[in-house]
């Protein structure tokens, strides 16, 4: 699929010409006091327990080169992240068209959807990188038109969910023996005529599941006001839905300790700047504490306050070090006037900063000049990476910004599409 051209503006070492997914960032909520921030002492405390990732990890990289001809995809495995490294595909799963990646560490195996036939096939990863095919289960009897990113949980060995926004659905799957054992059915009503549905990202602990729901305008131009919060019991599957007037467009997730956060999305903060009365609001996050099922009532967050007068943020992700990482726009370089387009929102004027999630302060701006919005984040331990990839997306580096300013890890062909922990 051919990009949009402004997306080709890469103007910085620091923010890379990645496929931005248009769902994937949006949510809502009405533009009332902020509240209170988190409690830095309980994630102080939480951080506290935090692990350092485990000796001898293994990653899978997700990674694609377009031709005439159309995509081929690579599934390769890695030691590191970090380390200097050109990555070749001799080793790699080598698929065609539309394609997805889905992990988790622990598991002992990953799957990867195909779009073209809306399956999953396991796959096993060998200790020296190598992969084992498995078995082939196909989601089309269900409905699903369409793979989304990142849309399965993978809960023990046996029991995997898979969100399906398109109709409202989730696909209770057993990853081991490759079979569909529930579909759980949400409410009609998450489904809105003109509007396209929204999943937030994943966030869990031990026995249960959440995600968000947001809902944002054909154009991806404006986000609905308020959110849903999904919870599902991962014991009996049981499910609630809440919903919550104060965000909108929640998509991004983190977890600190057993507190779950939801960060409004990037079209969020684009209705804020164009159509500030209906389409968005300032950036916004919510969360559910431990022992807590619903969002937090007393608790509503936003990094505006660390911020210039002309800029909105938007988090992306929180590392195990309680920084939240989050891509600012400058409003006076980004496009602010009705009819400006989402692609002409994401060209140019973004830069990445880190901040304590806990104080929301000691705001950190990573060193670069501003350049276009970034689809592609990874998060291992402490460490945030994203993608610098060259204007004919032939050659991908990947960026740690941890230390503030930008060193290069692996290097490969192509453009980055994912990359997960698998051990």
């Amino acid at each position: 699929m051919p990009y949009p051209a402004s997306l080709r503006t890469f103007l910085a070492s620091l923010l890379a010409l990645t496929l931005v997914a248009c769902g994937d960032d949006d949510s809502p909520a009405d533009d009332t006091d902020a509240g209170t921030q988190p409690d830095a002492g309980a994630i102080d405390a939480a951080l506290a327990d935090a692990s350092e990732p485990v000796e001898d990890p293994l990653f899978v990289l997700h990674s694609a080169v377009q031709s005439t001809e159309g995509r081929t995809n690579y599934f390769t495995a890695v030691s590191s992240l970090a380390e200097v490294a050109d990555i070749d595909y001799s080793s790699s799963i080598e698929l065609p068209g539309r394609a997805r990646l889905y992990a988790e560490p622990g598991i002992g195996f990953f799957a990867i959807g195909d779009g073209e036939d809306t399956s999953v096939t396991r796959y096993t990863l060998n200790d020296d990188g190598t992969f084992e095919e498995g078995a082939r289960l196909s989601f089309q009897p269900f409905g699903v038109t369409s793979m989304g990113a990142q849309a399965v949980l993978f809960v023990s060995p046996t029991r995997a969910y898979y969100k399906d926004a398109g109709q409202a659905q989730i696909i209770v799957w057993n990853p081991t023996s490759m079979e569909v054992d529930e579909v759980i059915e949400l409410p009609a009503e998450l489904i809105r005529d003109g509007r396209v549905t929204g999943f937030s990202a994943w966030a869990s602990r031990p026995g249960e599941a959440y995600f968000a729901v947001g809902w944002t305008t054909l154009e991806y131009d404006r986000v609905d006001a308020g959110s849903a919060l999904v919870r599902i019991d991962t014991t009996t599957n049981a499910f609630t839905v809440t919903n919550d007037s104060r965000c909108r467009d929640l998509n991004k997730t983190g977890v600190v300790g057993d507190s779950l956060y939801f960060f409004s999305g990037v079209i969020n903060g684009f209705g804020h700047a164009v159509y500030p009365d209906d389409g968005g609001q300032q950036d916004c996050m919510l969360r559910v504490l431990p022992g807590q099922n619903v969002f937090d009532a007393s608790y509503a967050g936003t990094i505006s306050s660390a911020l210039g007068e002309d800029e909105i943020g938007t988090v992306i992700a929180v590392t195990g070090d309680g920084r939240a990482w989050a891509q600012v726009v400058d409003t006076t370089v980004a496009p602010s006037t009705p009819g400006s387009t989402y692609n002409e929102w994401y060209a140019a004027g973004w830069r990445w900063v880190s901040l304590d999630l806990a104080t929301v302060g000691d705001l950190v701006r990573i060193a670069g000049e501003p350049g276009a919005y970034s689809g592609f984040t990874v998060v291992d331990g402490t460490r945030f990476f994203v993608s610098q990839t060259e204007a004919d997306y032939s050659e991908t580096t990947l960026l740690d910004l941890s230390s503030g300013t930008p060193a290069p890890g692996i290097t490969f062909p192509g453009f980055a599409l994912d990359v997960a922990r698998a051990r």
